[in-house]
């Protein structure tokens, strides 16, 4: 099959898995057959892959964003589309999604493939019309994750046939090379004491007060502990009104990082405490370093982890006396627990690879493209 000429779109290129998972695929496919021609972004929010994604070569078109549903932004999308001359769509995330959707007279063929990689949205009645015709009408549509995939059947009544689960994936010989060890000697942390990280935003879906509040029991347990926050929002602005009877040498906030993989290399141990989630990219990095893992039950957790052996799966995720006794178990056997994650890597790595994202999201573009000849 030819390659067509295919436009990526999405809401922003700010901090978040989707806009890596976005940027990796880019990656792969720079200087291949089905590279995309030019990447749309609707939003100002560039930082940090739009200047990384340009650095690849790929054109980069932004389309302001006015509103949340902005008739502006969806004129431009599609004299974008036009010019370019698009044959195909790979749209990120819901948002952007619907506005292809909604776009797609100016798509040859209207060939589009949605992808949704979160379980956390809260339309309005037009957003969620717009969304429910999409995803009934497109003939597949990309999911990170089996939990989003329910997750769309149930809120949009999306056909279960239609949905494709495409794991978020990963390189893992990358992850190796940069992982570093360095994170204690940066922070002065005693090799005696556990160290217990958690990488995400400073958003209510990923529950950063619950990671707090266990740190707090297990300190007041007498456990030998400190933890580390990583992510956009989680600096020492905002300890105040996270954690303010914290000592600063237990609770280590570092705001948003690029050397994630050397950081998650020198923890013993990752919380994931979030209320949602899809496919999250950092468990299954966290377990490619060799780190265990304690998780709520959310999103595909439980193919990632193997209770007893790589972490453990917390149910209900708001236990958080449940998260505390499971700390405290992984944290005083972290040597044995270690050695089992690397038992494991090779399966890890087979499920969740960057070389079989990329490969599985091109044969959906053909799925579609194939469709759309057929249909025509």
């Amino acid at each position: 099959m030819r390659a067509p000429r295919i436009a990526v779109t999405l809401t922003q290129l700010g901090y978040g898995g989707a806009e890596r998972q976005t940027y990796e695929l880019l990656r792969r496919l720079a200087g291949r057959p089905w590279a995309p021609r030019v990447v749309i972004c609707l939003s100002e929010q560039l930082e940090p892959y739009g200047p990384r994604i340009e650095a690849l070569g790929y054109p980069l078109r932004v389309i302001p964003r006015r509103s949340s549903f902005d008739l502006g932004r969806l004129r431009r999308l599609g004299a974008e589309l036009r010019a370019e001359r698009i044959e195909l769509v790979h749209a990120v995330h819901l948002l952007a999604s619907g506005y292809t959707w909604l776009a797609r007279r100016a798509i040859a063929g209207r060939c589009m493939l949605p992808t949704v990689r979160g379980t956390v949205v809260h339309p309005g009645r037009l957003k969620s019309w717009t969304y429910r015709r999409m995803l009934r009408g497109c003939p597949v549509t990309l999911v990170n994750s089996r939990r989003g995939a329910a997750f769309l059947s149930a809120r949009f009544g999306a056909p279960a046939e239609r949905l494709r689960v495409v794991p978020n994936g990963v390189d893992f010989s990358r992850l190796r090379s940069e992982a570093s060890g360095a994170l204690r000697a940066e922070l002065g942390v005693d090799p005696e004491l556990g160290l217990v990280g958690l990488v995400g935003k400073l958003r209510p879906v990923k529950n950063i007060p619950r990671f707090v509040e266990i740190l707090r029991r297990l300190l007041a347990g007498g456990a030998p502990v400190a933890g580390v926050l990583i992510g956009h929002g989680l600096d020492e602005a905002a300890r105040a009104a996270l954690a303010p009877d914290l000592p600063a040498r237990r609770l280590h906030l570092l705001g948003p990082r690029d050397d994630v993989p050397a950081l998650l290399a020198d923890l013993d141990l990752l919380l994931l405490t979030s209320d949602s989630e899809g496919c999250p990219n950092v468990v299954i990095e966290a377990l490619g370093c060799g780190v265990p893992v304690v998780a709520g039950n959310v999103g595909d957790v439980g193919e990632m982890i193997t209770p007893s052996r790589t972490g453990e799966i917390i149910d209900p995720p708001d236990d958080v006396e449940s998260f505390v006794d499971a700390a405290r178990r992984v944290l005083a056997d972290r040597h044995a627990y270690h050695q089992r994650v690397l038992a494991d890597r090779a399966r890890l790595e087979g499920q969740y690879s960057l070389d079989a994202m990329t490969r599985s999201t091109v044969e959906l573009w053909q799925q579609v493209l194939q469709e759309s000849l057929e249909a025509s």
